[in-house]
This record gives C-alpha cells, structure tokens and sequence, in this order.
C-alpha cells in the first residue's frame, strides 16, 4: 500500500464512461479523482491546476486527442505518469505514445479491476511496469488464454473462468508463479479482483470441476490426458493451469 492516495485526473470525452471510472477510483481507500475532462485542452487545464500523480488519458478527444495531450506534457518542466487507453492497436501509435512518455497503455475494452491495478503498479516508484511492448503481449497471451477456455467449455458465467483467465496469464508470462501458487499467485488474481486468495483457488476448483462434467469432453482429453490425476479422474488446480499456460506459450511460438 502507497503512503498516500494516488491523485488521478481522467481524460476521456465519453463522459457515461468517466463518472463509472470516477466511482472505481473514489471507492479505492488509495486512490482519489482529482478531476474528469472530456477534451484534451481541459485536460491539460486540470494537470496545470491540480498537479495529480497520474493521468488516465484516452487517445480519442476532440479539441486535442491523447497524442496531442503527449507531445505538451513532453515539453512540461513537470509532468504526471500517464497511462493511456486506445481502442487501436496500430504499432505506429503505441511507439508515437511511448517515444512522448506514456508509461503505459491499455486496449479497449478492458475490465475496471485490472485498470486500478495498472494505476498502482504505474504510480509505485517501487513497481516495476511493463514496456508498451510487454502489455501487447500479455493482451495477446490473455486472448488466447481465453479462446482455451472456450474450446474446453470452461463455463464463462462462473467466478473461477474469470480467475482462471488471471491465473493463466500470469503464469504464461512467468512460469515460476507455479511454484509459488498459494503463496503468490492465488494472492495476486485476488488483489486484481478485490477478493481472497481462498475464495479464488475454491471457485477455480468449482470452474475446473463444472468442465470436466460438462465441458468438451474431446478437447479435455486431448489436452489433459497425460496429467490427470488417475483417483480423482480430474487435474489439480496447479496441473490445469500448468497445462493451459503451456498450451498458450506454444501457440504464441507458432504463431
């Protein structure tokens, strides 16, 4: 936990969008709206006036969009962290944000949870946070570890699909979090999903269960066969998520 409340001023010109975003920060106990804008002049008026820490800033605005809102702060003697939110992917956009000092950025859609932990990781001197070119690749590992869960039927209504996209991922980009699952990874799908470290590997369990009776039974076998635990007919929380993140790393090799 940071000393003091991360200060946040947000930029995005759907205004439906910045109230909800407004409530996600105010309702965190280290975490405070300083200001919601809807255009890129307004935008740098409220950094001028109220100094934040941190800037959620969308790439869309009228008057000035996000690149534009960049290229001031760049010349700025002070400047905020910025993280920024696109809904375009294009490589030569993501390196402009990057080469005018955006820490970081993130894809729309994307889900509130994971955004607050980005702001922390970002506004912690401490944190080490992930290049541009890092958060690309933990949104394609994130899609691919969803299409697995689809293909095996992993009920997507349940609790335990949403941990279990979290757990995956995670340990698709760092495969040592096996070795540390109730120690450090149950405990960090918890923090992003404002949950606890039991209640997360029970409704994994639950999800992992759920498949196995009615899930897609040819594509379980197909990729569980040779780890499933030959008394309980099913693997462990561990071997699932071993398995899936395994399956991902070889489909970003292939790919």
């Amino acid at each position: 936990m940071l000393a003091r409340s991360i200060r946040i001023v947000i930029a995005d010109d759907n205004v439906e969008f910045c109230e909800i975003l407004r409530e996600a920060v105010d309702s965190e106990e280290d975490m405070r709206c300083l200001a919601c804008v809807h255009d890129g002049e307004a935008a740098l008026a409220a950094i001028e006036r109220h100094r934040p820490d941190l800037l959620i800033l969308d790439h869309v605005m009228p008057n000035l969009d996000g690149l534009g809102v960049l290229e001031e702060l760049y010349r700025a003697e002070r400047r905020p962290r910025v993280l920024m939110l696109t809904a375009f992917g294009q490589e030569s956009l993501i390196q402009r944000a990057s080469s005018l000092g955006a820490d970081y950025y993130i894809m729309k859609p994307f889900d509130i949870p994971t955004l607050l932990e980005r702001v922390r990781q970002i506004a912690d001197p401490g944190s080490v946070v992930s290049t541009f070119q890092q958060e690309r690749r933990r949104q394609q590992i994130e899609r691919h570890v969803a299409e697995q869960l689809s293909v095996l039927g992993v009920p997507p209504h349940f609790k335990g699909y949403t941990y279990l996209k979290d757990a995956v991922t995670l340990v698709a980009l760092d495969p040592d979090l096996l070795g540390h699952v109730t120690t450090k990874l149950y405990p960090a799908v918890a923090r992003m999903r404002k949950s606890t470290p039991e209640k997360v590997e029970r409704a994994i369990r639950h999800a992992i269960e759920s498949t196995w009776v009615r899930g897609n039974l040819d594509s379980i076998e197909r990729m569980f066969s040779y780890c499933i635990d030959a008394n309980k007919g099913k693997p462990t929380n561990s071997s699932f998520i071993a398995r899936l993140a395994d399956q991902v790393r070889m489909e970003m090799l292939a790919s």
